[in-house]
């Protein structure tokens, strides 16, 4: 069996969807004022919100929900509390 790396591979499909993938003439995208956030961390965060639920892990969940309101408020989450999230499938 060969392992998968978690979160790998799938957000270059989405950061290449947003530059405006597949559009005639070289066109530039637009410019928006508010900067992108990248949804990987949220979506990687309420993965693993609902198996810390799950497995009744409290410190995992409120590492979770540190990152989604982080997140959802436009702020960077702590670079530890995102090193919890990803390797806790691991």
């Amino acid at each position: 069996m060969t392992a998968i790396p978690f979160g790998k591979g799938v957000p270059a499909f989405g950061k290449a969807a947003g530059q405006g993938f597949g559009r005639k003439g070289g066109a530039m995208a637009e410019q928006s004022e508010a900067p992108k956030q990248d949804g990987g961390a949220l979506d990687t965060a309420r993965t693993v919100l609902e198996a810390a639920n799950d497995f009744r892990d409290e410190a995992t969940a409120e590492v979770c929900r540190r990152v989604i309101e982080a997140s959802t408020n436009g702020q960077q989450p702590t670079l530890s509390d995102l090193r919890i999230i990803n390797n806790y499938f691991q």
